[in-house]
């Protein structure tokens, strides 16, 4: 299956670029898609020493709702996704880690940055939040159960972070 890349072009600049990728398909057609492009980010799952799971609320202007998720950012430039995933998780929750996994990298469809997601154990609050000038974050704890209730409420559509939740059970079942 080989796709070729014709052009790319910068359709928009801003807080995040939108290019077009025009391609000649397999079947010698062409085909341009929009490609939302912005810096790496990190995912971090993280649980208390008492296996309460740190989650996050926050306004989101996509959908323009608030959002439940596990604290997560983007990772700076010349910075590591593990370095991010302690800083992020410092930031948004004033907790640090003891021990820090990571569980998996990330692709979605259409944007050229990538996921990274990590699993935090054992965490304990050492400060308060330490959040941007655009960042207006309610930090709360939930039980595992309650996790595992989000996971799988049908009708709850505020809960995004899905896939790094059962990627973070599902290691939590077979290593710990």
């Amino acid at each position: 299956m080989i796709w070729k890349k014709i052009k790319e072009v910068i359709a928009f600049d801003g807080w995040r670029k939108v290019i077009q990728k025009t391609y000649e398909l397999p079947n010698g057609r062409e085909a341009t898609f929009d490609i939302l492009s912005g810096p790496d980010y990190v995912t971090v799952v993280s649980f208390t020493k008492d296996n309460k799971a740190i989650m996050v609320k926050q306004f989101r202007a996509g959908p323009e709702k608030v959002l439940v998720t596990f604290p997560t950012g983007n990772i700076d430039e010349g910075e590591s996704p593990l370095t991010a995933a302690v800083r992020e998780l410092r930031e948004e929750s004033g907790y640090e880690a003891r021990e820090i996994v990571f569980l998996k990298k990330l692709y979605t469809e259409y944007r050229a940055d990538c996921q990274y997601v990590y699993l935090a154990l054992d965490c304990e609050k050492i400060g308060e939040q330490q959040l941007d000038e655009t960042e207006f974050i309610e930090m709360y704890l939930i039980s595992l159960e309650e996790l595992n209730r989000l996971c799988r409420n049908a009708n709850d559509d505020t809960f995004n972070d899905m896939g790094p939740a059962l990627i973070a059970l599902d290691y939590l079942k077979y290593n710990k």
